[in-house]
């Protein structure tokens, strides 16, 4: 013979319309959950009658089964529903759960504000059984809390679910940007790039429009390298890490023509080159190339023109080493451990910013490079021996 329902059961049951119409209400007037006041009542509902139902029932259910609230209700995992019923942690995470979920995300809720919404059921629930005196305790209060305890969990789950899925989707959506862009701006680069190179070989140019066309020229060289900057980001992101196509490369040599270009561009710096031992190694020389210019350059821009900048190449046994040491305002202690991040720069005066004329990709890049040829890069700044970066590069990567 099956056990007569509990107080709490037949509560829940004949009054479950009265408490969800308490529920909502207080959803409307709650400051906190400003999307509530432009639902109506069946949307702003939604799956939750679906979920007292699931909870009325494994109460039921375990009434009939040996007495649900009584001292010798059989007791579920973690307390909840008993032997005849739903335990709290299936009726949490059921489908109604997270259908509900799903709707609150298209109706812009935050975790904050869902976690909310239960917060409030499940008040609404203790004072109408403490208003009609009824005592929610033993399994029945376990069943109770696991259940909207289960709930917000599941909420919290397919919330961060959805927003790590729409993260994804954005960042894919980003770096295809990138990437067309990036490819679609070579072809009007390339052409001014022509331009003004063909402008600058005519003898009949004057020298006023001469000075405008190596203007031109010089912005469109840094428009190229923003690209190029651009479309490395893209493919280490897109690989987990910068292709490499590694070659006999004498690393001395590309050296000394990356400072002889650099030297031209910069005719009020100095630069200073020491090399010693071996400089061969495999390694691809487009990149090598790209990480020289990169850092020497960098060295540069923070370098005051009456301060050399110092580049050392030292061939050891089983790798190169190379030093770039600069005179400039030493990097804060806090953006030492991240200079190596995009889009950071290590300036701290406003001229600096102004004369700074990347992304903030260089240094992101050159790290790059030498993860990709399996070396290492560290920094140090101080005031007395300034800026220094130092890449270890194996000669075999």
């Amino acid at each position: 013979m099956s056990q007569p329902l509990s107080r709490v059961t037949v509560l829940l049951r004949e009054r479950k319309d009265e408490l969800l119409r308490e529920w909502t209400s207080r959803l409307r007037n709650d400051p906190k959950i400003p999307q509530a006041r432009e639902l109506n009542e069946e949307d702003l509902r939604d799956s939750t009658p679906k979920l007292l139902d699931d909870l009325i029932d494994s109460l039921t259910q375990s009434a009939q089964a040996g007495g649900a609230g009584g001292q010798g209700g059989a007791s579920g995992q973690g307390g909840a529903g008993g032997q005849g019923g739903a335990s709290g942690q299936e009726i949490g995470s059921s489908d109604a759960a997270k259908l509900h979920v799903s709707n609150r995300l298209a109706q812009r809720y935050t975790l904050a504000e869902e976690l909310r919404e239960f917060g409030t059921l499940r008040s609404v629930i203790i004072e109408l059984c403490a208003q009609e005196r009824v005592i929610l305790g033993g399994e029945e209060a376990q069943l109770v809390h696991s259940t909207l305890d289960e709930v917000m969990i599941t909420t919290a789950v397919e919330l961060e679910r959805a927003s790590s899925a729409e993260l994804r989707r954005d960042a894919v959506l980003r770096e295809l940007f990138i990437a067309v862009l990036g490819h679609d701006l070579r072809n009007p680069l390339a052409a001014i790039q022509f331009a003004t190179a063909s402008l600058l070989k005519r003898e009949d140019v004057t020298a006023a429009v001469t000075r405008l066309v190596q203007r031109i020229a010089a912005s469109n060289d840094r428009a190229v390298r923003m690209v190029e900057d651009m479309l490395d980001m893209t493919r280490i992101r897109a690989h987990d890490g910068l292709p490499v196509e590694p070659k006999p490369v004498d690393l001395y040599s590309i050296c000394q023509q990356v400072i002889a270009e650099i030297e031209s561009s910069h005719p009020e710096h100095t630069l200073r080159f020491n090399a010693r031992g071996d400089g061969h190694g495999m390694w691809d020389p487009g990149r090598m190339g790209q990480l020289l210019s990169n850092l020497i350059g960098n060295a540069v821009d923070y370098s005051p023109p009456e301060e050399p900048v110092q580049v050392e190449l030292r061939g050891e046994k089983k790798a190169v080493v190379l030093e770039v040491n600069n005179r400039g305002i030493p990097i804060a202690p806090e953006l030492l451990a991240v200079i190596f991040d995009p889009f950071r720069r290590g300036e701290q005066r406003q001229e600096d910013l102004r004369r700074t004329k990347g992304l903030g990709l260089g240094l992101f890049i050159v790290k790059a490079i030498v993860d990709a040829h399996g070396g290492s890069i560290q920094v140090t700044s101080t005031q007395e021996e300034g800026t220094t970066f130092r890449v270890t590069l194996p000669r075999s990567s």
